[in-house]
């Protein structure tokens, strides 16, 4: 249950964490700078396949959700936000954020991604941190 790799709270706990400091090291971290973003950008561009696999697995939310209800099978949205764990940290690996040119559309996707990830934890009962 404790075991920071795997299919575990911890390690669900440790990529939420782990999107928290990168956008806190990002220039725009800061909420403000981060909400300025959002209304003067027209959104995140995908700019390589790490990029499109967390867009994806982010977006199956709603499904995911829909078919966790009707077939009472709440492990659907364990496996999603375990998906999106493990999409985040193929990203962070292959995927500069802080000063590369692609900075503020991925700041933006690591946002709903933490949105994503903050609402999953909370269906679930998990409370969120933001450092470990």
């Amino acid at each position: 249950m404790l075991d920071p790799k795997g299919n575990t709270g911890v390690y669900l706990l440790y990529m939420f964490v782990r999107i928290c400091s990168i956008m806190e090291k990002s220039s725009v971290g800061s909420a403000e700078a981060l909400e300025k973003l959002k209304t003067e950008s027209a959104g995140f561009k995908i700019t390589n396949p790490s990029e499109k696999e967390l867009a994806l697995s982010i977006l199956r939310l709603p499904e995911q959700l829909e078919l966790a209800v009707s077939d009472l099978q709440i492990n659907r949205v364990c496996d999603l936000v375990y998906e999106i764990a493990v999409k985040i940290a193929e990203f962070y690996s292959v995927s500069k954020v802080v000063g590369s040119e692609e900075e503020h559309s991925r700041v933006l996707l690591l946002e709903a991604t933490k949105k994503v990830m903050a609402k999953t934890f909370d269906l679930l009962g998990m409370k969120t941190i933001s450092k470990i």
